[in-house]
């Protein structure tokens, strides 16, 4: 017997409505899988009887025993010039202490400042961005220079979210120590490199945070990131000389897509272990397509802003990606605003198991 007119019909809508199900999810899975990622490291605890001393040098087993980060790219990028020298960073963790060593190829190794938190970029440096808490606020800043001046201070947002920063923050425990192949400041000796140890106290990391606890466990994950000042300098009369007219470069283990390391959503991802050295897989956030979605409208918002002069709760006024217009890899984000000047964004996930996004006007995120 031949199936009928509305058989057929109702066996090419069934047909239908598979193929567009398995279209969504080829969909989802190519376009919510592959959004922005920032660079990511997993960080090894030591084993209680190991200890690294803090001279400088990264020549000590627990260095030698795990890989690097990828080298520093241009601040806005791998698309930009290449830097001329190589830096690279580990780390490693107790429940005292976040480690780090880097290294800083250089053949022109020079530093002037010599006081606690002067202004160290003004020399070369090394600089630490810590976020434990992914809020984006009270967030850590570390730099030092070749000669061990270091300048810690804690800013309780971004400047360019109306904020400041706070020199007199200080980490009572924190231990360092920098080593210079060579001499420095001798223009007639090149050198070839220079390394730099920290030992940062957790518990001076989590200062304000909501969130983060120290020590952390296994499998928690921080914001960080890692910036390199490079001057441009000449030997005038057997002594360094800053090249007028040439600004600084400035290098990055994570790109920031921007001349600016106060983007804390851009920082790339630590994740600690306590597992077997090197055994451990980094874990991709399942609720990141949450975190994107609140970055790009947050981002769409303030753009609204400097065009029209106010705030929008209208999604479709906004410049966005489809993934979150149509709410492809999270929930379509919902917008209220307040006296036009004032806006609050909540993003949940598809997984209701999973929290809740929030992010507001002056880059506060917050999860609930």
């Amino acid at each position: 017997m031949l199936p009928s007119a509305y058989q057929r019909l109702l066996v090419m809508l069934v047909l239908v409505m598979i193929f567009l199900v398995v279209e969504v999810q080829i969909v989802y899975s190519i376009t919510c899988n592959a959004l922005p990622f920032p660079k990511s490291y997993i960080a090894y605890h030591l084993d209680p009887d190991e200890r690294i001393d803090i001279d400088g040098k990264l020549n000590e087993k627990q260095w030698m025993q795990v890989g690097a980060t990828d080298r520093f790219v241009d601040i806005q990028g791998s698309d930009f010039p290449k830097p001329r020298f190589l830096t690279w960073v580990k780390m490693r963790w107790d429940d005292t202490y976040l480690y780090i060593g880097a290294y800083l190829e250089e053949t022109d190794v020079f530093a002037n400042q010599t006081q606690h938190d002067s202004v160290v970029f003004k020399d070369n440096d090394f600089e630490v961005f810590t976020d434990p808490d992914w809020s984006t606020h009270w967030y850590k800043e570390f730099e030092i220079n070749a000669i061990n001046t270091t300048w810690d201070l804690i800013l309780n947002k971004p400047y360019m979210n109306g904020g400041f920063a706070n020199s007199s923050f200080e980490m009572p425990a924190l231990k360092t120590a920098t080593y210079v192949d060579g001499p420095v400041n001798d223009p007639n000796v090149p050198n070839k490199f220079w390394s730099v140890e920290i030992a940062m106290p957790l518990k001076s990391l989590v200062t304000n945070d909501s969130r983060a606890k120290a020590p952390p466990k296994n499998k928690d994950q921080w914001r960080i990131n890692f910036s390199r000042v490079e001057w441009h300098v000449k030997n005038v009369n057997g002594h360094y000389e800053k090249v007028p007219g040439l600004p600084e470069d400035n290098w990055v283990w994570s790109p920031q897509h921007a001349i600016n390391m106060h983007i804390p959503e851009r920082w790339g991802i630590l994740q600690f272990s306590t597992e077997k050295l090197n055994s451990s897989k980094f874990i991709k956030d399942p609720n990141w397509p949450v975190y994107q979605s609140l970055i790009e409208v947050y981002n769409a918002e303030k753009k609204f802003f400097s065009i029209q002069g106010y705030f929008t709760s209208d999604i479709t006024q906004l410049e966005l990606p489809s993934y979150v217009a149509k709410g492809q890899c999270a929930q379509i984000p919902i917008i209220s605003v307040k006296q036009s000047y004032h806006f609050n964004v909540t993003v949940q996930p598809f997984d209701l198991s999973l929290p809740t996004g929030h992010i507001q006007g002056d880059r506060l995120i917050w999860w609930s």
